[in-house]
């Protein structure tokens, strides 16, 4: 795909994303109904309510012509994966509202991801866009980052910190005091006065604020249950750290691939976000501390 290509998709993504977002908006004040999806091992990753669907209704309408011109298949959240991810050269990844949780308890923290990404798991386009600040980040490949959405607000913008971006509950993971300690090391390294924790919002939002401050990382270990979060959770925000230059891997170090044509979810690899490798090094070596 041509960078003319590329870029006409994603004037389309960021539309999409835009009335998504805007429709989210509207409704952010509400009381929402929830209901939870089947085989998930995790509160966040189960919670699903109308406006995500009619989220993922209002893309698709912006996509589906697009699907139709260049062949693309589609893997969305709220719909089965139907395979075309694995036989098309390119397809739309899509999470509708990425952090429902937040959004049904009406915090910061959930936002609008759109992404295109090859049969290779390549990240080529990446949008995301916060209803509560209305920002948003694009990235093609190639062709760098345009964004109002990665910058600090006044409680998190002070540049002796490292900020650890975390889902709530793994600072009780078993594997957490040996990250600490890599973090404490990496910290007396750079004479940083403090490292502050963050919990509380979606990948897509999480992966940004690494993005935004000057040493950060964000990461999700592997488990044998399935979870640890989809290929649509990282798609756009792969494309946007690519462009950036920042660190984003498995928790091995490995390239973080981006479909498997097993399954969607990310709980074999796990990933790491991070403003720099040696930050990264504190969960990749976490058994070696």
């Amino acid at each position: 795909m041509n960078p003319e290509q590329l870029n006409h998709l994603t004037q389309i993504a960021a539309r999409a994303a835009q009335e998504a977002a805007d429709f989210i908006r509207r409704h952010s004040a509400e009381q929402i109904a929830v209901t939870h999806k089947a085989g998930m091992n995790s509160h966040a990753a189960a919670v699903v309510t109308w406006v995500d669907l009619q989220c993922q209704n209002i893309i698709l309408q912006h996509l589906n012509e697009s699907m139709q011109r260049y062949d693309l298949g589609l893997l969305t959240e709220e719909l089965p994966d139907d395979g075309s991810r694995l036989s098309k050269a390119y397809f739309w990844c899509i999470d509708p509202l990425d952090g429902t949780l937040a959004f049904t308890q009406q915090r910061p923290g959930y936002a609008v991801s759109i992404a295109l990404v090859n049969r290779d798991g390549v990240s080529m386009i990446g949008v995301i866009h916060d209803p509560v600040t209305d920002r948003r980040v694009i990235a093609i490949r190639g062709q760098g980052v345009q964004s109002d959405l990665l910058t600090t607000d006044d409680d998190t913008s002070d540049s002796n910190v490292l900020w650890c971006m975390l889902d709530r509950g793994m600072m009780q993971h078993a594997e957490m005091d040996s990250i600490l300690q890599g973090l404490k090391i990496y910290q007396d390294q750079h004479a940083l006065h403090e490292i502050r924790f963050i919990a509380g919002a979606g990948a897509a939002l999480q992966a940004c604020r690494v993005a935004s401050h000057n040493y950060a990382l964000y990461f999700k270990l592997p488990k044998v249950q399935a979870g640890g979060g989809s290929i649509w959770d990282y798609a756009a925000t792969a494309c946007v750290f690519g462009e950036l230059g920042l660190h984003l891997s498995d928790t091995d170090g490995q390239v973080l691939h981006l479909n498997n044509p097993i399954t969607t979810f990310m709980n074999q690899s796990g990933v790491v976000f991070a403003t720099d490798m040696q930050l990264a090094e504190a969960v990749i070596n976490r058994s070696q501390q």
